[in-house]
């Protein structure tokens, strides 16, 4: 245990010190929220004092529409009509409503809409309510409040309570089937003595209202301007407030100085203290600067020194780390293990220009004044050598492990599929190499180059995972998910691909591992008489295959495989149809055949049922069929994805067709995995797939039931 540093001090002044500067703070956000409700509240009560300009507006229009529409009226009762009845004897004051032109019965029937409409908006100037403006948007309107508005608005009301009857009652005289000519006279002359009234009143109403907004306007500004006034008081007050604290914080540095200086300058640990705050102490052992490779970091805070060696993450978590330490509650040796920056690698500055990696370990330790907790000392100390000495011995312990694992592997897989892994392998990392080594500028030839790159990684993993070389699958997991960093940025350049070289590297090397082992045990192999390693090979290859993949999986499978062993294809097609089966396998599996719970609900057995076969359509022809008898194709999963990944908007996804949802499912990137894994998830199987037909001039054929059936055909030239 650490002995613990005690001595006396008060902390009561270092807390009452930012009072003031609280308070500023707190005044200057109720302030804030002060000025933001006043903005909110004027604003609105100026919207809708505005609207209601608007609607006394129309209200106008309206009135001067209806003048003119009455006196078009009264105009073509006396000239069109009253003449051609005198002379031919008629009735003068009964016009039956078939003597009258369509447009002149329709401009009647607009009169009576725009003295409804007007009646509408007096009525919300009256008591309030929902109207629809011009452009058809719902507004609430609020009652006419001021006495002088009002007492326009009643005054309106009056000449308008005898006004809307005469404009309404053309319907009574519709159903009578004729117009009383007394009866529009009389609108008439009613029109010509109180429109001008009506046009007086709602003109004064509008400016009694404007003239309203006006003074809301103005009080808005006032109030806005004294707050920026008063916010800048406040803010001079926060900022000589903070100069106040930073100059008692320099007292307080001044009397750190008379410290002890109790840090021998020899020692060859780095030593410093930390205060409440993460400030890094005046005195510190000599020997720190060349350890974290710093100068000068008395008064510094912590974050600061460490930001320069850790990540963000493990500073973060130091921070909280050092923090409990300071808690009275926390018992220390309980959570000396959580310390972050425990045996970190760093980079160093030797204070020549040159970075060296090192390895440094930090250890915090509390530093008591009487019974309370004042600073954490923390030393550091170079544990490089130490470090790289297990380093060493982790990675020898690790690689005969490794060697041991492979071993194992080689000796149960079947020769005959070892020798072809390795020699796909072997061509696969060169086509890889070539790749890598081929210049590219364009982004999108640098997409196709991580693209392909990625189809060739992805094919290797297949083939190993059915070998069961474990090493080499994580490997390659590795290598895909730094492809998908790759591709997955805004901008990508040739440089990004400088890290895949050491990846493939190690590929390589345990590539040859695997070689050298299959060449020392090569003697050891039992043969067949005509010198094959089994002629059932490919059966057993794809039924341990898919063994593993549904017990990585949580399933139960049983695969049903034929004519992979017959020799029906030339050579040059034998590798790229074993991929092809590989990754159609893989998918049955995973996408495919469902739980055993759920299969049971289904009414199905519990384990799902996968048929293999390779067989001849003709002499010329040959079909690869993967069938399951699973879930079926999840069209709906399909179509959601296209538009998370924004191929098509939601509304052309709808319009998709499922054959042209199965056709998308072969998209680079695209799957329905909700995640990734060693055998799905990533979008690449049915990619490569699809480029591995094309590779053959093959033809793929898509057929599935849902909760019945999937079956991929791919039939294919010999030659």
């Amino acid at each position: 245990m650490v002995d613990k540093i005690k001595r006396k001090s008060s902390s009561a002044g270092t807390r009452g010190k930012y009072i003031p500067l609280i308070l500023s703070v707190a005044a200057f956000l109720v302030l804030i929220a002060f000025l933001s409700a006043t903005t909110y509240y004027y604003t609105n009560k100026i919207t809708q004092e505005t609207q209601k300009v608007a609607l006394v507006g129309e209200q106008a229009e309206i009135s001067q529409e209806i003048a003119r529409i009455a006196f078009s009226q009264e105009s073509y009762l006396t000239n069109a009509v009253y003449d051609v009845y005198k002379k031919e004897g008629k009735e003068i004051n009964k016009i039956p409503l078939e003597d009258f032109p369509q447009n002149t019965l329709f401009r009647r029937t607009e009169m009576k809409r725009l003295a409804d409409r007007y009646n509408e908006i007096l009525l919300r100037l009256e008591y309030g309510g929902e109207i629809a403006d011009r452009q058809g948007n719902i507004i609430n309107v609020t009652p006419v409040q001021l006495s002088s508005t009002r007492a326009n608005v009643e005054s309106a009301r009056r000449i308008w309570d005898y006004y809307y009857p005469l404009m309404t009652d053309f319907d009574l005289e519709a159903e009578t089937g004729y117009l009383t000519r007394d009866y529009a006279t009389y609108m008439m002359e009613y029109t010509r003595q109180y429109n001008r009234t009506l046009q007086r009143d709602t003109g004064r109403v509008s400016a009694l209202i404007q003239d309203y907004v006006n003074r809301l306007q103005k009080q808005l500004n006032q109030i806005q301007m004294a707050s920026v006034v008063l916010a800048l008081v406040l803010f001079l007050l926060m900022i000589f407030g903070t100069i106040r604290s930073l100059m008692v914080s320099d007292r307080k540095l001044a009397e750190q100085r008379r410290e002890t200086n109790q840090i021998m300058q020899t020692i060859n640990e780095g030593l410093f203290l930390v205060d409440k705050n993460l400030n890094i102490g005046n005195e510190y052992s000599a020997h720190l600067e060349e350890i974290i490779g710093q100068r000068n970091i008395g008064g510094k805070k912590l974050n600061d020194v460490l930001a320069k060696m850790v990540s963000k993450e493990d500073m973060e978590t130091a921070d909280v780390f050092i923090e409990q330490l300071y808690s009275e509650h926390v018992v220390e040796e309980l959570i000396s293990d959580l310390n972050p920056l425990n045996r970190i690698e760093v980079k160093i500055d030797d204070f020549s220009g040159y970075f060296s990696t090192r390895y440094l370990d930090f250890k915090f330790s509390r530093v008591y004044r009487g019974d309370s907790i004042e600073k954490v000392l923390a030393s550091v100390s170079d544990v490089t050598d130490e470090v790289l000495r297990e380093e060493r011995a982790e990675e020898e312990r690790e690689q005969n492990s490794r060697q041991v694992e492979m071993l194992g592997a080689v000796l149960n897989v079947d020769q005959r599929m070892l020798e072809n892994f390795i020699d796909s392998t072997k061509r696969r990392i060169d086509e890889i190499n070539n790749e890598l080594r081929r210049p590219e500028k364009t982004k999108t030839a640098l997409q196709n180059k991580a693209r392909k790159i990625y189809r060739e990684v992805h094919s290797m993993k297949g083939e190993a995972s059915a070998l069961k070389l474990d090493s080499f699958v994580a490997q390659c997991e590795d290598f895909e998910s730094k492809i998908k960093e790759v591709q997955d940025r805004p901008n990508i350049s040739g440089n990004d691909f400088l890290g895949m070289t050491v990846i493939l590297d190690e590929m390589v090397s345990l590539t040859e591992v695997i070689d050298r082992l299959n060449a020392r045990i090569t003697g050891a192999r039992v043969v067949s008489a005509d010198g094959e390693a089994s002629i059932d090979t490919m059966h057993k290859y794809y039924t341990n295959f898919a063994k593993d993949i549904a017990e990585r999986n949580s399933k139960e499978v049983v695969l049903l495989c034929a004519g992979m062993d017959d020799n029906i294809l030339p050579e040059d097609k034998k590798e790229i149809v074993q991929d092809i089966a590989v990754q159609m396998l893989r998918n049955a599996i995973v996408h495919g055949i469902e739980r055993p719970l759920i299969r049971e609900r289904a009414g199905k057995r519990e384990a799902g049922k996968i048929q293999l076969v390779l067989s001849c359509v003709d002499a010329n022809n040959v079909e690869l069929m993967v069938e399951d008898d699973g879930a079926g194709l999840d069209f709906e999963a399909i179509r959601s994805k296209l538009v998370e990944r924004g191929t098509c908007s939601r509304e052309d996804a709808a319009k998709l067709s499922k054959r042209e949802l199965a056709e998308h499912m072969f998209d680079s990137g695209l799957s329905t995995a909700k995640e990734h894994g060693q055998d799905a998830g990533r979008g690449v199987g049915m990619d490569i797939i699809r480029e591995y037909i094309r590779t053959l001039n093959g033809k793929l054929k898509v057929a599935s039931v849902p909760k019945q059936y999937t079956r991929f055909s791919v039939v294919f030239p010999l030659k």
